[in-house]
């Protein structure tokens, strides 16, 4: 749970701080009984000083960080960089930015659940220090309706969590292991987090074109290499993803459209039941997406819309051995009530 307590600002000078604690447990892990339990307490604190130079805008700071995690008796004293800089090379149409940054960060069952609703609730929670992030970008406008994003950046982090499927404790058959039922996530349906530390170097790019005042156009892309220290691959995680999307809005009809593509992943084979070895990679297949939606206001308290997801009917797995739903339609009316 963080908690903002100050925010202060003394001419360019401003100093944040907060307070995070995540406190829980989980009846069991994975391969054994054992409870386990979870007790981090952090606290933050981040002067950043603003100011211009020479036509740079310049902006150094640091966040310094005591984490205290009491059920593994592990304290931590971390004091991160913040720094960003600024120019325009062509005044109002290109600038150039860079800087280093870092920070450490307080993961949850809930964040964990938002990117992949599959894990188990028989994880291992610990921090993750992102120990630096340098970066570098153009950004600009390449006329009034054209805007451009590019960016590299190289990252260090300690710690990162990564998806992995949890083996089967049943061939099938059995429904019980070592004289217990087994749980509904035991039947190699659901997912742990392994942690390692990994650096990353990313290239970034996204473009925006405003067609009319009531049709815009937009797209990115982003290239992932990971260079892992202990695991064999950045477990689920894609090399490559893009989009494209367009959006359209007058004063009574609207209109999404999204494409989406995103490259292999790998994931584990395994060669029998919970505890076995492990038998070589599961690719997990690309795939593209294409989802519509739209709708019309009749009125400001009355409005119509309709949904088409999947609309290729695609079967591709988003995490492995879990088929996404094929071609989907929902439509629907919506009313504001005045109390």
């Amino acid at each position: 749970m963080p908690l903002d307590l100050i925010y202060s600002e003394l001419d360019n000078l401003t100093i944040k701080t907060g307070l995070e604690l995540l406190n829980g447990k989980f009846t069991n892990d994975y391969a054994t009984q054992n409870e386990l339990n979870y007790a981090i307490f952090t606290a933050k604190i981040n002067p950043e000083y603003k100011t211009e130079f020479s036509g740079f805008s310049v902006k150094l700071g640091a966040k310094i960080v005591g984490s205290f995690d009491t059920e593994n008796s592990v304290n931590n004293f971390l004091i991160y960089p913040d720094v960003h800089i600024q120019k325009p090379i062509i005044e109002e149409f290109l600038n150039i930015y860079g800087g280093v940054s870092g920070d450490l960060k307080t993961n949850t069952y809930k964040s964990f659940s938002d990117k992949n609703p599959y894990i188990s609730p028989t994880i291992f929670m610990t921090q993750t220090s992102e120990k630096y992030k340098a970066f570098i970008g153009l950004n600009g406008n390449l006329n009034n309706d054209l805007s451009f994003n590019i960016s590299a950046n190289l990252k260090q982090e300690d710690d990162k969590p990564l998806f992995l499927r949890n083996n089967s404790k049943s061939d099938g058959i059995n429904t019980t292991y070592n004289g217990a039922s087994l749980k509904g996530y035991e039947y190699g349906n659901s997912f742990s987090v392994v942690y390692d530390d990994v650096q990353t170097t990313s290239i970034f790019a996204e473009l925006e074109y405003d067609f009319t005042n009531q049709l815009t156009f937009a797209t990115n892309f982003q290239f992932d290499n990971f260079s892992m220290t202990n695991q064999a691959e950045a477990w689920n995680l894609p090399t490559f993803q893009t989009s494209l999307i367009a959006k359209y809005k007058t004063n009574k009809w609207y209109a999404t459209s999204n494409i989406f593509y995103i490259n292999d992943r790998q994931d584990l084979l395994y060669s029998s039941v919970f505890p076995s070895s492990t038998n070589g990679f599961q690719n997990i297949s690309s795939f593209v997406d294409v989802n519509l939606n739209g709708g019309y206001h009749f009125n400001d308290k009355f409005s119509a819309f309709l949904k088409l997801n999947n609309v290729l009917n695609q079967n591709y797995q988003r995490f492995a051995n879990f088929d996404v739903q094929g071609f989907q339609v929902l439509g629907g009316a919506t009313y504001k009530f005045d109390f």
